[in-house]
């Protein structure tokens, strides 16, 4: 897919169903056109990452959200910078700033059908 996100394959099925990652539905525009309100995607919680991975990451303020963002850089303190696809549809690094990198919970790897 041109968005660099692969559709699940018989090995992430059996990943999803034994736990060992993560599904969930992505809710707001702020990552068209990558992902959609609606998409279903698997998160990786033990992947390493690196800017321009999308990732699942903690709210800063508000500890009940999880966000979907891209990853859009790490600084030398270790903190990450995160940021919408759809700049004018996302709250991101941009307006609460960067975050501990103990608040990335995982990355997409792969979108479900």
């Amino acid at each position: 897919m041109s968005d660099g996100i692969p559709l699940a394959g018989p090995r992430d099925w059996i990943k999803l169903i034994f736990r060992r990652f993560d599904g969930m539905r992505v809710e707001g525009d702020s990552m068209l056109p990558s992902l959609r309100s609606g998409d279903r995607v698997l998160i990786d919680p033990k992947a390493t990452v690196k800017p321009g991975d999308i990732v699942l990451a903690r709210h800063p303020y508000k500890a009940s959200i999880r966000i979907l963002k891209r990853l859009s850089s790490i600084g030398p303190d270790g903190r990450i910078y995160l940021s919408g696809d759809n700049p004018d549809d996302s709250t991101d690094s941009r307006s609460f700033g960067s975050i501990s990198s103990s608040d990335v919970l995982g990355k997409v790897i792969a979108r479900l059908k």
